[in-house]
């Protein structure tokens, strides 16, 4: 366990580093095999209220810089660039897929995807209002939780290419299916027909999260203990870790060093390493 300022929430590997955005403005690179914090880059904001979301492309990491724009960062020299392009505020996933940035604009029912450059390539009208997405290199999975559904939107194409009816859906991942946070649990979802396969009884709900890869899904969640681990090839719930010293929510993200969470409002990273 490792205590953190900031409170840091949204989690993402990428470029040889763990990283860590927090609510006051800062993105944390943190090693690892040892937990130990290797620099602190400004994102060039830090005003109340928090901006949410973290996300990458294929040479640079992106987040947030307040609702009017987002900031493109070096991961080596923690350069920014700022884009002047408006991301919902509640979305915390930023996409990667066809070799764009997903954000779903501020203000409107459209997906768009962005080059290096922070120009607009691609625009995907949803005809939903949607607040976060999942992705593979392919597809972007678009949860609309007001219209109860999830939209697949092909990004090499940037078309709708297919919708699942779900209540509520909040949070999901892609793993070599997609694992969608529900009303009523968690669905685990084939990507080419978009049939639920299985539900678990484990809700990730609004201040949680879900990370997946082919062998293993964690769930961190506040109502359903701190951390829940899925066997998706058997579908089934393998173990469970509560954690009631940090009620907070957080995210949760997969690595080869272990399974790594955070506590928001409770300033923590903790590692997992499975046995």
């Amino acid at each position: 366990m490792w205590e953190l300022d900031g409170y840091p929430d949204w989690l993402l590997e990428a470029f040889g580093s763990l990283w860590a955005k927090t609510d006051d403005g800062h993105l944390l690179s943190i090693d690892l095999d040892d937990g130990a914090l290797l620099d602190t880059y400004e994102t060039g904001y830090s005003a109340v209220p928090a901006c949410q979301g973290l996300g990458r492309d294929a040479t640079a990491l992106w987040t947030c810089a307040g609702n009017e724009a987002l900031v493109r960062i070096d991961p080596d020299t923690g350069d920014r660039t700022k884009v002047p392009v408006p991301k919902r505020s509640d979305e915390g996933r930023i996409a990667f897929a066809a070799g764009l940035a997903w954000v779903i604009l501020s203000g409107t029912e459209n997906l768009v995807g962005l080059d290096e450059a922070g120009a607009v390539s691609a625009t995907v009208r949803l005809g939903a209002v949607c607040t976060d997405l999942a992705f593979d290199e392919a597809d972007v999975f678009v949860l609309c939780p007001t219209e109860n559904m999830v939209l697949k939107v092909h990004a090499a194409s940037a078309s709708v290419t297919g919708t699942l009816a779900v209540d509520d859906p909040r949070q999901a991942a892609v793993g070599d299916d997609l694992f969608v946070g529900t009303g009523d649990g968690l669905v685990q979802v084939d990507t080419e027909t978009l049939e639920i396969l299985h539900t678990y009884a484990v809700r990730p709900g609004l201040e949680g999260s879900v990370a997946a890869t082919a062998q293993q899904v964690w769930v961190r969640s506040v109502d359903d203990g701190f951390l829940t681990q899925i066997d998706p090839q058997a579908q089934r719930i393998v173990g469970r870790l509560a954690a009631p010293q940090y009620p907070s929510g957080g995210d949760v993200v997969i690595t080869d060093s272990g399974v790594w969470a955070t506590a928001f409002d409770d300033s923590v990273l903790v590692r997992v390493v499975p046995e």
